[in-house]
């Protein structure tokens, strides 16, 4: 059931709730920036410089399958994600199906989105 969003002049926006993916209902969905840092440390053991690249999020969505979701590992992540600019490669790392007594089938998922568009 839809949720009806009630807020202050303070609050903007808010987000609610998990996004729509098709073939899933999802449980949980995150996403985490993070990147390469390399660093110079002179003769006493101090840092005198710091790059940071490689710029990658990894991605994460818990669910249940609901319809024809297929997403292997190795794969290419083909679907819109919410918190990611458009353009760049989405790669599958994991995979989990969980079967339980007198649950239903889980899903969970996680990936890492790389900025270049890699082929």
């Amino acid at each position: 059931m839809a949720a009806s969003i009630y807020r202050s002049t303070a609050v903007s926006s808010a987000v609610y709730g998990t996004p729509t993916v098709t073939g899933l209902i999802v449980k949980s969905f995150n996403v985490s920036d993070s990147a390469s840092l390399t660093e110079v440390k002179d003769d006493q053991g101090s840092v005198v410089a710091v790059a940071v690249s490689e710029p990658v999020q990894d991605i994460s969505i818990e669910g249940m399958k609901t319809g024809a979701f297929t997403q292997t590992v190795g794969g290419a992540l083909t679907m819109t994600i919410p918190g990611i600019a458009a353009g760049g490669t989405t790669i599958v790392t994991k995979v989990d199906t969980k079967f339980a007594a007198e649950q239903f089938e889980s899903f969970s998922l996680t990936a890492k989105h790389y900025a270049a568009s890699l082929t």
